[in-house]
């Protein structure tokens, strides 16, 4: 993936033209020649996993090398990140509890490593009926919850929060940010908030970027805050499955409300915190099959991507692997491909960086609907 990012963003240190854009040419060019032309075109970024994994290679916790998960080898990483920090911090015992359900409750038939969505769901799942989901021995739970949820949730938060700490801040998301052009939106999967940094330090305003509902007075800033650019200006970093910066009042022990919430604060800072606020959880979608989104905050957020979609001239994926348990990102992929086509409003360009099997996947779910590809 990382060679991709390379490709498409070029190999110079030298900043571009912030209208980081490309060619009007209606034939399909070769993948990763983009031209980045002086004529401003309304772009939408979409970033799934696979773009911070590709952001950078990796970084070492205690002497460990740590890459960002993906969703099949995310108990992989959690492994690799558990042997990093031996007895300390508590991720051994959390990671063991995880282990042991699977073990017990849900044999995997051989089967592990499991994906980081299915190992989620089967425990969340589980939660509302201890009388099925019980080990053979020893005192069952109350239903409505499972600190298994809890450890899943806080081993993710640390790997996101070790990896952002150890970074180098010129990493692939800096350069990509160096090419953004006022307008520019990016729709993006992720909880980690490598990409937040980048346009913070580049000078981006947080407050309306992030296109969140309720005001500014949700933002804390807790380092200086960066001369406004005018190349990011209006730029949007929509972030549909929340983040890792994002709180909201609750606990883990009513994570379905929570999850329903809007956020009540965001949190702007140099490093990420590691240690939870209490009374505070992080706000993100968790890893399920089926996401759920209660809240109007939610809704107008994926209101405000989809119609960033119907209105782009070019749209560039990158490592965004369109799993088919996302109902709500196919849903409006699809509707938004449905109404351009119905409107005949092709996107002038489609570039897709990933794998061959993914790219062929998004190209057929765009096919009819684009002027011309990079491939």
């Amino acid at each position: 993936m990382g060679r991709e990012w390379y490709r498409l963003l070029g190999r110079g240190g030298s900043r571009r033209p912030s209208t980081a854009h490309l060619s009007d040419s209606k034939e399909s060019t070769q993948r990763g020649a983009v031209i980045w032309s002086g004529t401003p075109r309304k772009t939408v970024f979409m970033l799934g996993a696979g773009a911070t994994r590709g952001a950078f290679s990796h970084v070492r916790v205690n002497g460990k090398k740590i890459c960002a998960p993906l969703n099949g080898d995310f108990f992989n990483v959690v492994e690799s990140f558990v042997r990093a920090h031996g007895n300390s911090g508590g991720f051994a015992t959390r990671y063991e509890r995880v282990r042991k359900v699977f073990r017990e409750e849900f044999p995997t038939r051989g089967r592990w490593p499991i994906p980081m969505e299915e190992g989620f769901s089967l425990l969340y799942v589980s939660k509302d009926f201890p009388e099925i989901y019980v080990p053979s021995r020893g005192r069952h739970r109350q239903p409505g919850s499972r600190r298994e949820i809890e450890d899943f949730l806080r081993l993710t938060f640390g790997i996101l929060s070790a990896i952002e700490s150890r970074v180098d801040h010129s990493n692939l998301y800096a350069r990509l940010v160096s090419h953004l052009s006022p307008g520019d939106t990016i729709l993006t999967l992720n909880y980690d908030t490598l990409l937040d940094s980048a346009l913070l330090n580049a000078g981006w305003n947080p407050d309306k970027g992030y296109g969140l509902i309720g005001g500014s007075n949700k933002i804390h800033w807790t380092r200086p805050k960066p001369e406004p650019s005018t190349s990011l200006a209006n730029v949007k970093l929509l972030k549909l499955h929340g983040s890792l910066n994002w709180y909201v009042r609750g606990s883990f022990n009513n994570l379905a409300e929570v999850f329903e919430k809007k956020p009540s604060k965001i949190i702007v800072s140099e490093r990420p915190r590691v240690n939870e606020f209490a009374h505070f959880v992080r706000q993100i979608a968790p890893p399920i099959y089926g996401k759920f989104f209660g809240h109007k905050h939610w809704r107008t957020l994926w209101a405000t991507a989809h119609n960033t979609l119907l209105h782009a001239e070019v749209f560039v994926i990158i490592g965004c692997s369109l799993v088919d348990t996302d109902f709500h990102l196919s849903g409006m992929l699809s509707h938004a491909v449905k109404t351009r086509k119905s409107e005949h409003k092709p996107f002038a360009q489609v570039v897709v960086v990933d794998r061959t099997r993914v790219r062929r996947k998004w190209l057929r779910l765009l096919k009819g609907c684009m002027l011309a590809k990079c491939q």
